[in-house]
């Protein structure tokens, strides 16, 4: 699809690559639609894009109603809605067996259910428009499951299940659907990741992919409706690696993934302390 003067919407888009996305797809000359939770933010980066076309809506992809209205005023805006980026997301560091459930819920409201939110009030405008594409921004975790991320995982994998049933649902209505791959990448929703455990720091020899690129590919995936994109030839062979020698595979993550001491955290902390919480939803 063509970019340049169409309309994309683009949530999770305060931090991260989700305001590297709205940048890329900005240079291309899009009109773009900035949405999170952070109004703040989004105004900050709306100045950074000036004189081009922006609209910030505040939005909570948790909240359907909220998603909606995000539609309605893009498309009020701008005339449609052509091309919508999921990216909207959190992260949760966590054992399975007994990690937090209100968290693990919480994870899936946002990164799951929250993309469902976003694509079910888009799909209706791009329909009538009889055009429109939707990028998901899952995780290379979507494929390959570390230990203490199954429940981020299980999110990402759900993400793209849909995205692979929605495909086939919106054949030949002119409306495409990708699913994008990133690794390790230099964002904010690593640094703000909820630990229930103690993350391991990074070995030193893993290269982190930088938001612009993943960015580049967002917009890539959108411009040549790729089905599935991967970022780096390192989340490919990672990916390669469970699959063909899965025990292997096992091995290395559990020596490199060490848990380190338990914590009480919450992505939902008392009334009280939520003025000091970290932002952990952009």
């Amino acid at each position: 699809m063509q970019v340049r003067g169409r309309t994309v919407v683009v949530t999770g888009a305060s931090s991260g690559i989700g305001k590297a996305t709205a940048k890329e797809f900005a240079r291309r000359g899009a009109n773009i639609v900035l949405a999170s939770r952070n109004r703040a933010k989004l105004e900050r980066l709306a100045g950074d894009l000036l004189p081009l076309a922006t609209r910030v809506i505040p939005v909570d992809v948790t909240e359907r109603l909220s998603v909606e209205a995000l539609m309605r005023k893009s498309v009020e805006e701008f005339g449609s809605v052509d091309i919508l980026v999921n990216n909207a997301g959190v992260a949760l560091f966590a054992p399975v067996a007994d990690g937090n459930l209100d968290n693990a819920r919480y994870l899936f409201d946002v990164n799951f259910w929250g993309a469902v939110n976003c694509i079910q009030a888009a799909v209706p405008y791009m329909r009538d428009q009889g055009r429109g594409h939707i990028a998901n921004v899952s995780s290379i975790a979507g494929r390959v499951s570390p230990p203490y991320m199954g429940m981020y995982s299980a999110t990402k994998h759900a993400l793209a299940a849909v995205s692979n049933s929605l495909r086939n649902e919106l054949a030949g209505s002119g409306i495409g659907v990708s699913t994008v791959y990133p690794g390790l990448t230099q964002t904010s929703i690593t640094e703000n990741m909820l630990q229930e455990v103690e993350a391991p720091d990074i070995p030193l020899f893993i290269r982190w992919a930088s938001a612009e690129v993943v960015a580049r590919r967002v917009y890539q995936a959108v411009r040549w409706n790729i089905r599935d994109v991967f970022v780096s030839p390192e989340d490919i062979f990672s990916m390669v690696a469970d699959a063909v020698t899965p025990q292997l595979s096992d091995l290395v993550m559990r020596y490199f993934i060490k848990p380190g001491p338990r914590r009480h955290v919450s992505f939902r902390p008392p009334a009280g302390d939520r003025e000091q919480s970290s932002e952990t939803a952009e």
